[in-house]
């Protein structure tokens, strides 16, 4: 597969901005990372109280699994289309929208506690509707990067975003865990002023004028050929199926692995700020492995980088296949996001840098809906065989996923062949 010329951006604003040392100095990129920042915020401080909120309302460890799961699939269903609306409408008034919604539902969820009328059903319907906004218009802040920063400089980007994920989510989930002591309503109305913070930020965005240009073009085709264009981009590229198969089943270990962890804390009784730092090993990992990731992304073959990310994860659970102790817990964690960063920002710059700018919504999410579907299977698994096989068995057998990744990924000779991003202009995606 080839890139088209509506990939490359030649502007006279793109080659100046390039040429400056900090991404911070390109023009919209501030506003971009404190709408898409902000975003991440309005998440983070209720995502456990989310699990926990699942759990004392229904009663059950295995329904708040299968919850988790539900939220999932939404997510990923609404994320079909959700690309192909991104390609086809102004980026900064979906990001408006995305904003606006998400602080209405979490402020309404909020109201409710308070008032008294906060049932199961609510709150399931609540998180539903949020999970449904995040898969359609999610992906919105990621198809509009590429334009701020341009392919020269998308993998540096994506390195920046997990170290800021990670810092966000170090900081969002105890905050929420420690509102959620004072009130468990307090976590929704957090998350509706992040929100409404992102939709400020949004508001002093201005892309490139080549955007509008390009999605007319877009718009000449019908919704539905759009989109059926969008997965015939993905799938006549044998490179991005086998990416995606190989993703697809270590993001099912990995997100199982936290749902286990979450589920056998709040099963065990532990406390919801003491739940929420167990998650600190992640983003501490994640920071340490993202400032190490913008040194490497840009000298680090590819594929062998696929490999040996995969293989330091899967070594990285042994601790917490040992024994489920707390620090076990945080140890592992830790270890296993060291190389995340390196690893998405490989594989995202190199698929996404060789990606046309008008097909970066429907490419994503054709990407990401198949990953999620694979990983929002996750929940149900370990709320159903936490309680057959145990903790430690449950860990042993994750691992096995993240092992048979690394393997996969180093017998793939299209995966094990990409090279440096120098040298990404040489090969087809």
């Amino acid at each position: 597969m080839k890139q088209d010329d509506t990939g490359i951006v030649t502007s006279v604003w793109y080659v100046n901005a390039m040429e400056k040392k900090s991404l911070f100095r390109i023009p919209n990129y501030p506003a971009w990372f404190g709408a898409d920042t902000f975003l991440l915020a309005g998440s983070a401080v209720h995502w456990i109280v989310i699990s926990v909120m699942a759990y004392e309302l229904s009663g059950s460890v295995t329904v708040a699994g299968w919850f988790a799961t539900a939220r999932g699939v939404v997510s990923a269903i609404t994320q079909i289309t959700g690309g192909t609306f991104i390609d086809r409408h102004d980026h900064r008034t979906l990001i408006l929208v995305q904003a606006g919604v998400c602080a209405l539902l979490w402020l309404t969820m909020g109201t409710l506690f308070v008032t008294g009328h906060l049932t199961f059903a609510w709150f399931a319907t609540l998180c539903l509707c949020s999970s449904s906004v995040f898969g359609f218009l999610g992906g919105t802040t990621n198809a509009a990067l590429i334009r701020v920063v341009g392919p020269k400089r998308y993998a540096e980007a994506e390195s920046v975003n997990q170290g800021r994920d990670a810092a966000v989510n170090t900081a969002g989930s105890p905050l929420g865990a420690a509102l959620f002591g004072l009130s468990k309503a307090f976590p929704f109305f957090a998350s509706a002023l992040f929100d409404a913070l992102a939709f400020i930020c949004a508001l002093f965005l201005r892309l490139p004028d080549d955007e509008a240009q390009q999605r007319s073009k877009t718009k000449d085709s019908s919704f539905v050929a759009d989109t059926v264009d969008g997965w015939k981009w993905v799938l006549s590229s044998k490179t991005i199926v086998h990416a995606v198969l190989i993703i697809g089943i270590v993001q099912f270990g990995i997100f199982a692995v936290h749902q286990a962890v979450n589920l056998n804390l709040v099963e065990r009784g532990i406390a919801p700020l003491l739940i929420s730092l167990a998650n600190v090993g992640t983003a501490l990992g994640t920071i340490v492995g993202s400032l190490l990731s913008a040194r490497l992304c840009n000298s680090v073959p590819v594929g062998k980088g696929v490999v040996m990310t995969l293989g330091l994860m899967s070594l990285a659970y042994v601790p917490m296949a040992v024994s489920s102790e707390y620090g076990f817990m945080l140890l592992s964690t830790f270890l296993a996001s060291l190389p995340m960063p390196l690893f998405s920002a490989l594989v995202n710059g190199f698929v996404f840098s060789k990606t046309p700018v008008t097909k970066q919504g429907r490419t994503r999410a054709a990407i990401m809906t198949s990953i999620m579907l694979i990983g929002s299977l996750s929940g149900a698994f370990a709320g159903e065989m936490l309680p057959r096989i145990g903790f430690s068995g449950f860990i042993a057998c994750m691992m096995g996923l993240a092992g048979t990744g690394a393997i996969l990924a180093a017998l793939n000779p299209r995966i094990r062949t990409i090279p440096a991003s120098p040298q990404w202009d040489e090969v087809d995606l």
